[in-house]
C-alpha cells in the first residue's frame, strides 16, 4: 500500500497485521521523520470495531509515559472505493516485538528483569489514569536500543484497542471477553469483572515464558482460557526462589493477592541493579529482594468497567463520513 494520508504522511512499508488493522511506516512530509501509521479496516456504521478504535484513540491522546508508544495524530482516509477507515500516526519504534525474540528462545534473568521493571512501570502508570489494558502480550510488547551505543533493551507497550476506562461506554458486546487465550487472567476467561489486577497476571504470564521460553497455557482458544481456570501455571523451582515467589504472586488465582504494578517494578529493578553490579537500596539481605509480599496467538472475545481519573466522551452511534 502506497498511499498520502492527510496530504502529509506517505506510506512505505508494511510492518504488521492484525485482525482489526494493518501498520506501516510512513514518512511525516512536514515534519521530515520516519513514523508508524496504523490504518484500520474499513468499518460500517454502528460497528463494534469503530468503537474500539475511538477507544484507542482517545486513551491514547490522554496517555504520556516512556514505557508508552506515543501518539502523534490520527484522521479519517477515503480510499478509492468511498470507504472510509481511521488511521493513527504513531512513534516509530525501530525494533521487534517480544514475540518474534522470544522464537530464539529464553532471556537471561537479568535482562527479563529489566523488561519486566519497565513494563510494570507503564502499567502503574495506565492503572493511575484509571486505564487497564487487559491484552499484555508478547506481540504487544515493541523492543528496541535507545541510540547506537544503548547498553540494554527496552520495552514500550502498545495497541490499547481493547483497553477499558472506568465508567466509559462500553466498547464491546457486554459479556464478551477480549484478549488473547494464552495471556488471560482467570477474570478475563470467566468473563466476569476485572480491574488492574488482571494486566498483573497477563504480565506474569508474559515474564514467565521469557525465562522459560514456553507458554504457560498453550494449545487452542478453549483449552488455554480454561486451563487457568483449574491450575495455577507452572513456576519451575530452578528459576530461584525470588523469581518464583514474586511470578506465583503475580499469577495468583486470586486477584486480591497479586502485587501492584507498582511494587512489582521496584522488585525487578532491584534484582537487576543487584545482579549488574549497579548499587542498590541497603537492606540486610544477602541476595537480590524479590518480595512478594505487596499470535497469531488464539484470540477469543470480556466485557468490564473500571473506574479512574481520564474521562473520554462517548463513542459515537455511527463512524463518521467525510463525504
Amino acid at each position: 500500500m502506497d498511499v498520502l494520508l492527510a496530504d502529509r504522511y506517505q506510506t512505505m512499508e508494511l510492518l504488521g497485521v492484525g485482525g482489526a488493522a494493518s501498520v506501516y511506516r510512513a514518512v511525516d512530509r512536514n515534519l521530515g521523520r520516519d513514523v508508524a501509521i496504523k490504518i484500520f479496516n474499513p468499518t460500517t456504521a454502528d460497528d463494534d470495531n469503530y468503537r474500539r478504535q475511538h477507544t484507542e484513540t482517545m486513551l491514547l491522546s490522554t496517555l504520556n509515559h516512556p514505557g508508552l508508544v506515543t501518539l502523534h495524530d490520527a484522521g479519517i482516509h477515503e480510499d478509492d472505493t468511498g470507504r472510509t477507515t481511521g488511521f493513527l500516526v504513531m512513534e516509530l519504534v525501530d525494533g521487534e516485538d517480544l514475540r518474534h525474540l522470544l522464537k530464539r528462545g529464553a532471556l537471561p534473568a537479568e535482562d527479563v528483569a529489566q523488561l519486566g521493571a519497565d513494563l510494570a512501570d507503564a502499567l502503574a502508570y495506565i492503572h493511575s489514569e484509571g486505564v487497564v489494558h487487559r491484552d499484555v502480550k508478547p506481540a504487544n510488547i515493541l523492543m528496541f536500543h535507545s541510540g547506537d551505543n544503548a547498553t540494554r533493551l527496552y520495552a514500550k507497550l502498545t495497541d490499547f484497542g481493547i483497553a477499558r476506562m472506568v465508567e466509559a461506554t462500553m466498547a464491546t458486546a457486554a459479556g464478551a471477553t477480549i484478549g488473547t487465550a494464552n495471556y488471560l487472567s482467570p477474570e478475563q476467561a470467566e468473563g466476569g469483572p476485572l480491574d488492574e489486577r488482571s494486566d498483573i497476571y497477563s504480565l506474569g504470564l508474559v515474564l514467565l515464558e521469557c525465562l522459560t521460553g514456553v507458554k504457560a497455557f498453550p494449545g487452542p482458544v478453549v483449552e488455554a482460557a480454561l486451563a487457568r481456570l483449574l491450575r495455577d501455571p507452572e513456576v519451575p523451582d530452578s528459576l530461584g526462589p525470588d523469581w518464583s515467589a514474586l511470578l506465583r504472586r503475580m499469577t495468583s488465582r486470586d486477584p486480591s493477592a497479586r502485587p501492584y504494578a507498582h511494587d512489582v517494578a521496584l522488585q525487578l529493578r532491584n534484582y537487576a541493579d543487584e545482579h549488574l553490579g549497579a548499587p542498590g537500596p541497603a537492606a540486610g539481605a544477602a541476595g537480590p529482594v524479590l518480595s512478594a509480599s505487596v499470535s497469531p496467538e488464539a484470540e477469543s472475545v470480556t466485557g468490564g468497567v473500571f473506574t479512574g481519573n481520564v474521562r473520554i466522551p462517548e463513542p459515537p452511534d455511527r463512524a463518521p463520513s467525510i463525504r
